[in-house]
């Protein structure tokens, strides 16, 4: 059975072309951070209100690592609002 494992981002493409190029089963790992959150497309203030009590928890239970750990994993992924985005 041919399988691809990917770890890097910038393979995504090319290991997902080669499973469905392949002529019959295929097995793809891809590798994620554990830390990653998944961001709906529009967050809501309940969210953001949620995700801070859980993280004041996390923090106040002696998880401080683990809460820079996932702000470190996570910041990438935040939009910035419109005036801040670069002009054109």
């Amino acid at each position: 059975m041919f399988s691809v494992r990917i770890e890097d981002p910038s393979d995504l493409d090319s290991g997902i072309r080669s499973a469905l190029e392949h002529d019959g089963p295929a097995l793809v790992d891809i590798v994620t951070d554990p830390n990653a959150l998944s961001l709906p497309p529009n967050i809501t203030g309940g969210q953001i209100k949620g995700f801070a009590l859980a993280m004041s928890r996390t923090v106040m239970n002696g998880g401080v690592g683990e809460a820079v750990q996932m702000a470190k994993s996570n910041l990438r992924n935040v939009p910035l609002p419109s005036q801040f985005e670069p002009r054109g």
